[in-house]
């Protein structure tokens, strides 16, 4: 049975992937794979590559296997919405895996802006983007959809130029009962319909009454006209039947599911270059990222990877992305969002439901719009064999490793009760196991764990191993005041790259400040240098106590601006007592919307901040920093909006993810960030005594 199941799950991923340049050179590549379901894998990719680690996780769908099914998700039912979790959306709806979904109006009404269909029921229309639509045969088809709805009001039509938005502005939009509520709107027609015949969107409908536009109006279905609209067709009256019609009937044909996304990165098996994008901005960059697949032999396959986060994963660019997927077989694929709402969730062997597998980079997991989820209708039966998460044990001696053991049916459901499962290692001098708990001897030694639950019966390999190849101490570059105190982990490596348990208590070696066998370290008033000595792997970090500032020069900085060509400039200020002010001057009045102290300074290794004085004009635009990191990547962050008059010090500091050195390419102001209406004035920012802060007690000057 067991090599059975091998077979099948090396059908659907491979364990050693081996993507084409761009994406970096692999040094080690740590692949976990495990069944969700029938005719469903999950791999764990633990790569070290030239670049970095990265964290990446696929899961494998088998679109032949008949108890499978593909469907999509509206967070909390509705377009517009709080947003929901990807693990909420995949727990309520019993799903056995799952990823986040659209780009969406973020922080706003979090509607997804592309296509959605759920069930067969189109719930948003197509942007131009590319989207995947998923057919009652399961066959999975890229496109960039285009749809043009009418509604037939008795000898008039009306183009129907939006589904489930509001407010709808000068238009003619149909909502439903998943938009939600309509919040009052002047001017707008509003009316109240009753579905007679068809399936909605597209179907006929009575019109029921004209509903008050003063007031709020429960959830329904209402075709609503704005005042563009007026006269162009006869009103109907209460009673009078609406039609609703698309060439949607051909395009949507016999789709199930579909989830807007984009850019189109894969297309016959070859790299795609998408015009429609995103593809600018932090696309440009890495980052972590979410995507779907499909394959010529019938598999859809979810990808996810983690990003902005040093010590465990890099994140990629879209042509890794892009390579990664041709690597797995993709002969179409396209991204979905990334960043901090790229998650993935599947069912780990031996438990009920879903769990995220991935990292967020946002440190929690994001409310998104929708999601893709994969379901099993595979039968609940009777046991048929035992399953262990993780599949495998690496440990140093002394080190405890938690061990879920169930029994499953067929289906990859989890078996309650009956027969208990035993547990013997072997051999017995190997460790112990007690309490869900492999607790490792202190001689390093290979065997297995014997697991036992009746007649069936899985060997769990166990490595007791001092062969520590490679050792990792985070947090990476800690900086902590005089007297304050940081605590340290190991990560630990075998030559395969697979981690390695470590026990709890470990030999640390402190120069200035003291630790303790647990790694919590205090700080003295001096830089620290820790060590740690596992097997012949030496780990060694150097701590940073307290923290100074150090002068920056902007004399190399020159003008620009955006569109090229634009107003404004970057002088010394006039005023003799104003030693080193700089004045940049913009005119947001017509259509030059940024002005650049454009510059490109190297920054010393772990800056902290960067602080100035600035001289406000008061008209609120953007003041923003441009840096890039230590793979000349760029990151634009804004200091403050300027609404204040007169000199006022300002300070951004530097996100700990952020791989440094930096380079400071430039100081800026722009007419909006974050905001519907742009700044439409002239006027000067004066910048003074720019400043560092860098980690360190001692004053350095920057490099």
């Amino acid at each position: 049975m067991a090599l059975i199941a091998a077979i099948a799950l090396a059908t659907l991923l491979p364990h050693a992937p081996h993507p084409a340049a761009p994406f970096p050179r692999i040094l080690t590549d740590a692949a976990t794979i495990s069944e969700v379901a029938p005719g469903v894998a999950y791999g764990d990719y633990e790569m070290l590559t030239a670049d970095g680690p990265l964290s990446i996780h696929v899961v494998s769908i088998d679109l032949n296997e008949p108890t499978v099914r593909v469907g999509a998700m509206l967070a909390q039912d509705h377009v517009v919405s709080q947003g929901e979790p990807v693990s909420s959306m995949a727990q309520r709806s019993r799903a056995v895996a799952g990823i986040n979904g659209d780009y969406f109006d973020i922080n706003q009404t979090n509607a997804p802006l592309n296509i959605l269909v759920q069930d067969g029921r189109l719930e948003r229309m197509p942007s131009h983007r590319w989207a995947i639509a998923i057919g009652t045969n399961k066959m999975p088809r890229f496109a960039e959809f285009t749809l043009a709805p009418v509604a037939q009001i008795g000898t008039g039509s009306v183009p129907i130029a939006a589904l489930n938005e509001w407010p709808p502005g000068g238009r003619t939009v149909l909502t439903m009962p998943e938009f939600g509520a309509l919040r009052p709107a002047p001017d707008v027609t509003e009316l109240q319909l009753q579905p007679v015949t068809g399936d909605p969107p597209f179907a006929t409908y009575r019109v029921t009454g004209i509903a008050d536009n003063s007031v709020i109006q429960p959830a329904g279905y209402y075709l609503s006209i704005g005042p563009a609209a007026y006269g162009t067709f006869p009103l109907p009256n209460t009673g009078d039947a609406i039609s609703i019609a698309s060439n949607a009937d051909a395009t949507l044909a016999g789709v199930q599911t579909a989830i807007g996304g984009g850019p189109l990165l894969v297309q016959n098996g070859r790299p795609y270059s998408d015009p429609d994008g995103p593809s600018g901005g932090e696309f440009a960059s890495h980052i972590p990222a979410s995507g779907v697949a499909a394959t010529a032999d019938g598999r859809l396959l979810f990808f996810q990877i983690d990003g902005r986060q040093p010590d465990l994963s890099i994140g990629v660019l879209q042509t890794q992305l892009t390579a990664l997927m041709i690597a797995f077989g993709a002969g179409t694929g396209m991204q979905f969002d990334g960043g901090g709402s790229s998650t993935i969730v599947a069912r780990l062997p031996g438990n009920p439901g879903p769990s995220v597998l991935n990292s967020p980079s946002d440190g929690h997991e994001r409310s998104v719009a929708d999601g893709l989820f994969v379901y099993s209708d595979a039968l609940a039966g009777f046991a048929s064999r035992v399953v262990a998460w993780p599949p495998a044990v690496r440990a140093f001696p002394g080190a405890r490793v938690g061990i879920h053991l169930a029994a499953v049916d067929p289906g990859d459901h989890p078996i309650s009760g009956g027969a208990p499962i035993h547990v013997d290692v072997r051999p017995a001098g190997l460790g112990r196991f007690a309490a869900d708990s492999f607790l490792a001897g202190n001689r390093a030694g290979n065997g297995v764990l014997r697991v036992r639950r009746g007649e069936l019966g899985l060997d769990v390999p166990v490595a007791v191993t001092t062969a520590v190849a490679r050792v990792r101490i985070t947090p990476r570059d800690p900086v902590v005041a005089a007297g304050g105190s940081v605590r340290l982990s190991i990560l630990a490596f075998d030559r395969d790259g697979f981690p390695i348990a470590l026990p709890a208590a470990l030999p640390w070696r402190v120069q200035g400040g003291t630790i303790d066998s647990s790694g919590n370290f205090r700080a003295g008033k001096t830089d620290a240098t820790v060590t740690v000595q596992l097997g012949s792997s030496l780990a060694t970090q150097q701590i940073m106590v307290g923290e100074h500032e150090a002068p920056l020069s902007l004399a190399s900085a020159v003008f620009a601006s955006a569109p090229r060509g634009g107003p404004g400039q970057l002088v010394p200020d006039p005023d003799p007592a104003c030693k080193d002010c700089l004045i940049l001057s913009y005119d947001f009045t017509g259509t030059e919307r940024a002005a650049y102290a454009n510059a490109s300074i190297p920054l010393p290794q772990r800056v902290l901040a960067i602080s100035a004085e600035v001289n406000g004009d008061g008209n609120g635009e953007a003041l923003r920093i441009a840096v890039n990191n230590a793979i000349n990547e760029r990151f634009m962050y804004t200091i403050a909006h300027i609404d204040w008059h007169g000199w006022r010090r300002v300070q951004f500091r530097f996100p700990p993810a952020l791989a440094q050195p930096l380079t400071l390419k430039a100081i800026y102001a722009i007419d909006r960030v974050g905001s519907e209406n742009p700044v439409t004035a002239a006027g000067s920012v004066g910048i003074r005594n720019v400043r560092l802060t860098l980690a360190g007690g001692s004053e350095q000057p920057p490099k």
